[in-house]
């Protein structure tokens, strides 16, 4: 019954596509693109989700795609592979070229070079705090291109039959391990609700020049956190979750090594945002060297905070002078493009009394520094960012690198893993830990070799399964019944529960067939090297799932 009104729904969502096409002048072939694009999605969603578990509905999914085509899209145009334009495209390794602003698409014609532009073109701007500095850069291409990856898995992975993980060849598969690494551990809510723009109350627009306003109320009901620009802290709200479920130490461990891949990753493609990391170094050195003379750095401190109240003094003459106030917001907004022109007085006094809050933050700060005790914890504070770009080795863009600041990275995950293994006793919950845990073990190992560390944690995570009745146990000794059911980790079955194994012994070697369902999937063999009681049935079917 379920299932029949699952597949109603996606009848009208095809059914609301074809309407909106109707509706917009693209070539023929863009719409039987389009609609056979939304086809595979519908097709493997079910797989898509069963595999990676942290994903949002098939709905909420397919209804932001049309959206998007819908609100968004205005001209789309396919791109031939032998042309000049094409080859550049394939030696770059992209799909497509996307313009948000003119809400124009060119791609090649194939469903998953549509799917990769619809997605870019959904993806709001990511706004973050300005506390986060050059780090912004790198946070922001981490999670719009690990979003991105994460979604396209749904075609270039599934297709509703079988499930195919190949790496080899993709660009920024490391970005895409990130994301999982985040998702993984906080869950997807948070992070799709921010790359997305995913609100329950919708915001009206804010009119963009002076044309519309109104003497009743200048503010148009905006508020005024809205009206100063200031965006939720996203990042925060992640690291707070996270720290909630593994603890201050973990989470700062965790934070400082994903920056790290993140910050490497993003220098390999943008050659000046190394320059901007290069200069935030030299700018961290040169503030750690003036605090070594603790006199010249309080007199250098004094002259800082001396004109600050300065421009404190501006700022509240102008607050107290209505007059000189409306005069300022009129030479201001003089000088604006009419698209960026200030909405009215309020709106400007508003900006104003910003100002004065960050400058009088900024002498909170100073205050800080000259007290000894803020001394000492300030000039750590900078060695120790100064010690983080160095681990890195920014000069090092080699492969063995990234490596190398994945498995420092992966350690971390394992701990945190392991933390949310012993927090988990609901049965489908460790379903759905196998689940995860078999997905990472495949995404990742294309990118990190040593899989030790994953190891013991498969070995812990099978226990607790066989524990709780979860995975049926096949003999008494740990260590070999863990050799067999490793397989749940290795296998690219979508269903788990599906999975049926025979076991045969033959001159201390156990062979293992692996069926799905009816059908021979796979024949592995392991070699007993201790005493091993079996409490199974050899040569019979047994499912792996009890």
């Amino acid at each position: 019954m379920a299932k029949d009104l699952f597949s109603k729904i996606i009848k009208d969502y095809n059914n609301e596509l074809e309407m909106i096409l109707e509706k917009k002048d693209f070539d023929s072939s863009v719409k039987n693109l389009l609609l056979s694009m939304l086809y595979k999605i519908e097709n493997g969603y079910d797989d898509y989700k069963k595999v990676k578990v942290n994903v949002c509905s098939k709905r909420q999914f397919v209804k932001e795609i049309i959206e998007t085509i819908e609100k968004r899209c205005e001209k789309i145009e396919f791109i031939k592979p032998t042309s000049d334009e094409g080859n550049k495209l394939y030696e770059e390794k992209i799909n497509c070229i996307v313009d948000k602003e003119k809400g124009t698409i060119k791609t090649f014609q194939n469903e998953k070079s549509m799917l990769d532009a619809v997605l870019q073109m959904r993806q709001e701007d990511i706004k973050l705090n300005q506390k986060y500095g050059i780090m912004n850069e790198a946070i922001k291409e981490m999670l719009l291109i690990g979003n991105n990856m994460n979604c396209l898995e749904l075609i270039t992975d599934f297709n509703g039959w079988s499930w195919d993980i190949t790496v080899n060849g993709r660009k920024n598969v490391v970005y895409n391990i990130l994301y999982q690494y985040i998702t993984l551990l906080t869950g997807n809510k948070v992070l799709e609700s921010w790359i997305n723009n995913r609100k329950d109350d919708e915001v009206e627009e804010l009119p963009s020049n002076l044309i519309l306003s109104s003497k009743y109320n200048e503010t148009f009901g905006i508020t005024k956190k809205e009206i100063i620009g200031e965006e939720e802290d996203y990042v925060s709200k992640i690291r707070e979750l996270f720290q909630e479920k593994y603890g201050e130490e973990l989470e700062k461990e965790f934070y400082r090594k994903v920056m790290q891949v993140a910050i490497l990753e993003c220098i390999k493609n943008n050659n000046d945002f190394e320059e901007k990391v290069q200069d935030r170094i030299k700018e961290l050195k040169n503030k750690l060297s003036k605090m070594k003379n603790n006199k010249t750095f309080v007199e250098n401190l004094s002259k800082e905070k001396k004109e600050i109240n300065k421009q404190i003094e501006k700022i509240d003459f102008l607050l107290n002078s209505e007059n000189k106030l409306k005069e300022e917001y009129e030479k201001t907004n003089e000088k604006l493009p009419n698209k960026e022109k200030i909405f009215s007085v309020s709106h400007y006094k508003l900006l104003i009394e910003k100002q004065r809050t960050n400058k009088l933050n900024e002498i909170k700060e100073i205050n800080k520094k000259m007290d000894p005790n803020e001394y000492v914890k300030i000039k750590s504070e900078y060695e120790d960012k100064i010690d983080f770009y160095e681990e890195i080795k920014l000069e090092d863009k080699t492969k063995n690198n990234t490596e190398r600041l994945l498995k420092n990275l992966q350690k971390s995950f394992i701990k945190c893993f392991e933390i949310k293994l012993q927090n988990t006793n609901e049965n489908k919950e460790i379903e759905n830990l196998i689940y995860e845990l078999r997905y990472y073990k495949l995404i990742s190992e294309a990118v990190i070799k040593d899989s030790i560390s994953v190891k013991k944690l498969e070995e812990k995570l099978i226990k607790k399964a066989c524990e709780q009745k979860i995975l049926t146990r096949f003999c008494e000794e740990d260590s070999t019944n863990y050799l067999i059911l490793r397989e749940v980790f290795i296998t690219k079955i979508i269903d788990l529960d599906t999975l049926v194994f025979v076991l045969k012994y033959s001159k201390g070697f156990i062979t293992i067939k692996i069926y799905d369902g009816t059908t021979d999937d796979e024949t592995k063999q392991i070699e007993l090297t201790e005493k091993t009681v079996l409490i199974v049935k050899l040569n019979k079917k047994i499912k792996l799932w009890a």
